[in-house]
């Protein structure tokens, strides 16, 4: 059973907490369930099956969630991406927190270029700002480099610019729209780099036009210049993780098994697909209300989705921050649950931990990030959601 009734040990050194995982019995690992976290989950299973340690991997999309995993759990627990008030024996809270498991797994077992890639990916999902790169060595232990053109997962271009949720533009959930930008642009059928430059300039402008927020310049880097490797198991390692931020929240057990190498390469894409087709409709149906330092966006009910079909909201408050707001900080609400999605502070400046400011306005469980938080509430009054978390951050 977890641990209880002293502090976690947190963020522990990498070859202190390999020691402990490789002496292990069981290790049950919760970790927050975005691409950064699902990939470092996957790197740690992969480095546990090297030296023969049985384990189980489960997500959870609050810390509340996570404990109730972890409280009763055998053997050794350990949480990711969560802070450090669940009852685990070791949490890791850094991100990217792909690149500390990378570390702890390198240290239990050679994984060569397989597990360099995951991590690679990993890295990418993490909600870092746009400049913030992976680390030479793990791009070079992938054995990936940059090229021009835009991170998609897929060889069909215009499936792969209508489902990305790296961007949100005119294209976004529409694949004719996608085929017909296409059709103009007249690309040759072998891209080389010119061809790859001009699709990234016209998909950057498309998605920085009105009614795109300011931030958008600087939002869409993180869709061009992809980093491309020639074993992955989709076409660009941005691609793959979009692909492993959308499995975290809609399958997660789908996507453990595809970070394991285990999984249907065609399922994941078509959860992936799916998931890039509600964000992007959501948001464009969304009811926007502006404050000062904060958009909100109402999504309603939408009659052409499944509404059996997991909520996009943990997508589209972030696109909703990038590419459509004009506030330092964005709240999407949907039914009980709300995402904060907010931009750093820069200089002097404090903000409020996204995390906090739900907290603050009732919510009765939370998880995510300081720049990217998910909420559930009891009961969900927008208006008076809305006012607390301007009022917090």
């Amino acid at each position: 059973m977890a641990t209880t009734g002293r502090p976690a040990d947190t963020d522990s050194d990498a070859s202190a907490l390999a020691g402990t995982l490789a002496e292990a019995s069981f290790v049950h690992v919760a970790a927050h369930a975005d691409g950064d976290a699902l990939a470092a989950s996957a790197l740690l299973a992969r480095g546990l099956d090297g030296v023969d340690v049985p384990y189980q991997v489960s997500l959870a999309r609050s810390s509340t969630a996570a404990e109730r995993r972890l409280s009763d759990a055998d053997g050794t627990t350990l949480a990711l991406g969560f802070g450090a008030e669940t009852s685990a024996d070791t949490v890791s809270t850094e991100r990217p927190v792909s690149q500390h498991a990378y570390d702890v797994a390198s240290e239990l077992h050679d994984g060569g270029r397989t597990d360099a890639t995951l991590a690679l990916a990993g890295v990418l999902a993490s909600d870092s700002p746009p400049s913030t790169t992976p680390t030479d060595t793990l791009v070079e232990a992938a054995d990936a480099s940059r090229r021009p053109g835009v991170g998609i997962p897929t060889a069909d271009l215009a499936d792969g610019l209508a489902h990305s949720t790296l961007f949100h533009a005119g294209i976004s959930g529409d694949e004719g729209q996608a085929g017909a930008l296409l059709a103009e642009l007249e690309l040759p059928a072998e891209l080389d780099e010119s061809a790859w430059r001009r699709l990234a300039s016209r998909v950057a402008l498309d998605a920085t036009e009105a009614p795109a927020g300011p931030r958008a310049a600087v939002a869409i880097e993180r869709a061009l210049r992809p980093y491309v490797f020639s074993d992955g198991p989709v076409e660009t390692a941005d691609g793959y993780a979009d692909v492993l931020d959308a499995l975290a929240r809609a399958e997660p057990g789908l996507g453990v098994a595809f970070a394991l190498g285990h999984a249907d390469r065609a399922a994941a894409l078509d959860v992936w697909r799916e998931t890039g087709r509600r964000a992007h409709r959501a948001l464009r149906r969304a009811d926007l209300d502006g404050h000062d330092g904060l958009v909100v966006a109402t999504l309603g009910d939408d009659a052409d989705v499944d509404s059996d079909a997991d909520s996009p909201l943990w997508t589209v408050g972030r696109l909703l921050r990038d590419f459509r707001s004009d506030q330092p900080a964005a709240l999407a609400v949907e039914g009980d649950e709300a995402v904060l999605a907010t931009i750093p502070a820069t200089g002097d400046d404090a903000r409020t931990d996204a995390r906090d400011a739900l907290a603050e306005a009732g919510a009765r469980a939370v998880g995510g990030t300081a720049t990217h938080a998910y909420a559930q509430f009891e009961a969900i009054d927008t208006t008076d959601v809305g006012r607390t978390v301007r009022d917090a951050l």
